[in-house]
């Protein structure tokens, strides 16, 4: 079953609120802890590989934060989910591209598996941060 781990859930919560305050500066990361009740120690680390994907800069000091890098129209959702769960697969057999089940050679379904994948992962590619601040006002 496809399943968006708490992580990248609370990576797209992350990145929709810098996403509301693109261009207006840097954020802190304790103020969107407060203000979503998230952990502010466990958004540290899920900020971590969108900064190294460069999605997100980082700014130390009184006046630092975190801010887009990109414009939210140009950062898709599924972007987002790769970088913090990895490549979607949906299934556990086909994950990282293995056929891991004892029913491997006599499961049809699994030719069919890809072609669900990619076209969930088309949506997700064609929703952006800029989709979903559109869809929560």
């Amino acid at each position: 079953m496809f399943n968006v781990s708490t992580r990248a859930d609370y990576g797209l919560i992350l990145m929709l609120e810098l996403s509301k305050k693109y261009q207006q500066g840097f954020v802190s990361l304790t103020d969107v802890a407060e203000d979503k009740k998230l952990s502010a120690g466990y958004l540290v680390q899920i900020i971590q590989p969108l900064v190294a994907a460069k999605l997100i800069e980082s700014k130390e000091g009184r006046s630092g934060g975190y801010q887009l890098l990109r414009a939210p129209s140009k950062i898709s959702v599924l972007d987002v989910l790769e970088i913090l769960d990895g490549d979607l697969t949906m299934v556990k057999c086909l994950k990282h591209g293995k056929h891991n089940c004892a029913r491997s050679a006599v499961c049809e379904i699994k030719k069919v598996w890809p072609y669900i994948i990619e076209d969930v992962k088309k949506v997700l590619r064609k929703k952006t941060l800029a989709d979903l601040l559109k869809e929560v006002k």
